[in-house]
């Protein structure tokens, strides 16, 4: 049975969208005979976060137990190992700095937790929630970009996860036990403003080939805040040249020839540019990801070579 559960929340200059997450932390419903930690791993943030945290920390008052960490090596993975580090309970949830929570979140967890067994990770529902109504270009590709929204729906019944359908980073729960054992891999995730992502879904694959079951839980649904600055070609493009690092850092590039890769960056660039004038939606933004795509694999291959 569980009793005690740890909230992790990885923190890097998102003072504003921080606090609506802390403050739907608040909000929760926290089953009878259960204590709640909630640890929170600033990563070197020069906004002001601190004082967000030391906001919540007054505000939370007997209801929770805050832990409010640092840690000085810049990356998301090295923050989550650092809350892996401090974590108690005996189950741990795992949350955004952007994210809102629902009421009921805790306690799904939790019933699911106790009633399954023989399951050591779980993860919900995250819908994106735009400040900005979406452009057009972004609904019209939507089954391409809703990675980059970190949208995630695996059905309303519960499933058993496979290592091609897993939870997403912004909204899963795990046995601490179990977490402590498989720790994030520091050479996946993001890094300040480089996307590059996948450690998360690295890590349950280890889980899974080690034997382990783990399960969707369809009514712990949260919501994923996307800030205007989050839903430009910009942020897209950089996010799937992370997607291309992550395709490298896998040992899964297309091909191995990086003056290949660095000519198809730039044709399909040329072409993304060329026809975002004139052509679809559909027809651009395929030149922009196979670009980024390209990108991406060109400059993790020459940071190998280099090494």
């Amino acid at each position: 049975m569980i009793h005690k559960v740890d909230i992790a929340i990885c923190t890097w200059n998102r003072d504003s969208l921080l606090a609506q997450t802390l403050n739907s932390v608040l909000q929760l419903s926290i089953p009878e005979s259960v204590s709640v930690s909630v640890l929170i791993v600033d990563n070197n943030s020069t906004d002001h976060t601190q004082s967000v945290i030391d906001s919540f920390v007054s505000t939370a008052g007997d209801q929770l137990s805050v832990v409010g960490l640092k840690e000085a090596q810049q990356g998301h993975t090295f923050s989550r190992n650092k809350a892996i580090e401090s974590a108690t309970g005996d189950l741990m949830l795992w949350t955004d700095d952007d994210v809102i929570l629902p009421t009921n979140w805790i306690e799904a967890y939790v019933a699911a937790a106790n009633q399954f067994a023989n399951s050591v990770f779980w993860g919900s529902v995250i819908e994106p929630k735009f400040q900005e109504g979406p452009a057009s270009w972004i609904t019209e590709n939507w089954n391409n970009l809703k990675g980059c929204f970190a949208h995630r729906d695996l059905g309303a019944e519960s499933i058993e996860f496979t290592t091609e359908r897993l939870p997403y980073g912004a909204n899963f729960a795990i046995r601490t036990q179990t977490q402590k054992e498989f720790l994030y891999s520091t050479n996946l995730g993001r890094r300040g403003d480089a996307v590059l992502g996948e450690d998360e879904l690295e890590l349950f694959r280890r889980v899974l080939d080690a034997c382990h079951q783990g399960n969707w839980v369809p009514g712990a649904i949260v919501q994923h805040i996307i800030p205007p600055d989050r839903s430009t070609e910009k942020y897209v493009y950089d996010y799937f040249v992370g997607q291309g690092r992550a395709l490298v850092a896998k040992g899964k590039p297309w091909h191995n020839d990086v003056a290949k890769f660095k000519s198809e960056a730039r044709s399909e660039y040329a072409k993304y540019k060329l026809k975002r004038a004139f052509a679809n939606s559909k027809t651009w933004v395929s030149h922009m990801l196979r670009s980024a795509l390209a990108q991406g694999q060109f400059e993790a291959l020459v940071i190998r070579r280099d090494d």
